[in-house]
Parts: C-alpha cells; sequence; structure tokens
C-alpha cells in the first residue's frame, strides 16, 4: 500500500477516531454553541430585546460575555458536519431506515417547542426549525440518490428537492446543510473528495466565523470506521430537545431572581 493510500485508510484497527468519539465531539461543541446563544446572548446579554442588548453590551462584562459569546459560536460550527458525516455512516449500516427518519422526524417535533423558547422566547416562531429536521430531510435525501442511483437525473433531482423544502420550511442550515449530507453520501467510497467536499461545504456554511466548520473535517479525517466502546446513538435524540429546555429553564428562572 503507497503512502497516501495509508493515510486515506479508514479501516485502521487499534487506532483512529471511532463514532463515539466523533459524537462526544459533536455533542460538546453544540453544548457550548447553544449555551452560548441562550443563557449567554439570550440570558445575560438580554438578546430577545434589542435595546437591553445594546445597553447589556456597553457595559464592561456585556463587552465581555459578548466576546466569550463569539468565541463559543464559533467553536459550535464544528457540531453540524460532524452529526451529518456519522449521519451518512448511520444511514449506510441502519438496518431499518424508515425508523431511522421517523426517530429524527419524531425528535424534531419533540424539540420544537424548547428550540423556539430557547431561541426566539415563544412557544411558537416559525423564523428557523430544528436541526431534526434537516437530518431527518437528510435521510429522505439519501434514500433518494439511493433508489435512483442508476439514474443520474432523478438521483440528483431527489437531491435538489429535499433542499427545497429545507429553505421552504426554513430548516437549520437550510440546503446547504442538505448538499453537504447529499456529498458525504455521494463519495462515501472515495474519502478524499469526500473529506475535500464536507470541507469545502461546511466553509461555506460557517463563512461568517472564518469557515471554521471545515476543521471538523480533521478529527473526521481518521475516523477508523469502528462504534467505539460506548454508543451516544439514541442518547442525542434524548439530549437534544432537554438540553434545549434546561438552558431556557436556567435564563427563566434567571429572570425571576432578578426581577
Amino acid at each position: 500500500m503507497t503512502n497516501y493510500q495509508a493515510i486515506l485508510n479508514t479501516k485502521k484497527k487499534g487506532g483512529g477516531v471511532s463514532a463515539f468519539m466523533l459524537k462526544l465531539l459533536a455533542l460538546i461543541s453544540m453544548t457550548i454553541d447553544h449555551f452560548a446563544a441562550i443563557v449567554i446572548l439570550n440570558g445575560k446579554l438580554y438578546g430577545y430585546s434589542t435595546e437591553y442588548f445594546q445597553m447589556a453590551i456597553a457595559t464592561e462584562e456585556g463587552h465581555r460575555l459578548l466576546q466569550i459569546y463569539r468565541i463559543f459560536r464559533i467553536i459550535g460550527r464544528l457540531a453540524f458536519p460532524i452529526y451529518a458525516f456519522l449521519l451518512t455512516e448511520g444511514f449506510r449500516h441502519s438496518h431499518d431506515r424508515k425508523k431511522y427518519f421517523f426517530r429524527l422526524l419524531l425528535m424534531g417535533i419533540v424539540s420544537e417547542v424548547p428550540f423556539d423558547l430557547a431561541f426566539f422566547n415563544q412557544v411558537y416562531n416559525f423564523t428557523v426549525q430544528n436541526i431534526g429536521f434537516t437530518l431527518a430531510l437528510g435521510v429522505l435525501c439519501m434514500e433518494g440518490m439511493h433508489r435512483f442511483r442508476k439514474n443520474v437525473f432523478y438521483k440528483w433531482a431527489a437531491v435538489l428537492s429535499c433542499a427545497a423544502i429545507a429553505e421552504l420550511i426554513r430548516a437549520d442550515y437550510g440546503a446547504l446543510g442538505i448538499f453537504l449530507i447529499a456529498a458525504l453520501y455521494n463519495f462515501r467510497k472515495e474519502k478524499a473528495l469526500r473529506l475535500s467536499s464536507g470541507a469545502a461545504l461546511s466553509a461555506a456554511l460557517s463563512y461568517g466565523s472564518y469557515c471554521f466548520a471545515a476543521l471538523s473535517f480533521l478529527p473526521i479525517a481518521f475516523y477508523n470506521g469502528e462504534k467505539g466502546r460506548i454508543s451516544l446513538s439514541r442518547f442525542f435524540y434524548v439530549y437534544y430537545p432537554l438540553h434545549l429546555g434546561f438552558f431556557y429553564l436556567l435564563i427563566y428562572l434567571g429572570a425571576k431572581i432578578t426581577a
């Protein structure tokens, strides 16, 4: 095996990064990101109110918190590309893709109220829909690509259709998020193209954060194809709505105490 082939080999026994390690990294990154957006911005800096927010960041403490918020949000850009990559791996190895789709869809539905409360302080807000809907559409997109794999036109029509739905319902990360999932699935057998296309689309997704999301493909490059000793696959479905609700509860109780 030549040197470049050895580097691109994902099945390195006893080494590399497992799915568990990638999931843990994505989970930590997402939590940091949401802590910044919900607790720091919406809570400490009164992000729900433009007037109070401007007053808050004018203070020394507010300015310091704003800097922390920006750093945490940049770190948070690592999460989605990793989840997108793991979604394609999960789809490839799933024994029941229909259940896989409906689990993600159910997570999206259950998470929507906590998501809207945490980010918009409203029970229902249609500005953006949570990541559960994006991931569910990603599974639908890959199913279309799989079914129409012998027909290039229908295959990419399925991708464009799912991307259009993502934009229509205002799913988090929108059409670009679907294109990222589609690229990672399409190049699943060609690691160099998978990493390069994924990094490029992730950079586009995070251009406002110095294209930091592209760095998520550094640990992904060392993915060894193994699950790891611990599985977090089902944990994410529960953790996602619970941590959103918990962060909102923190700022709600904080507002009540300081009122």
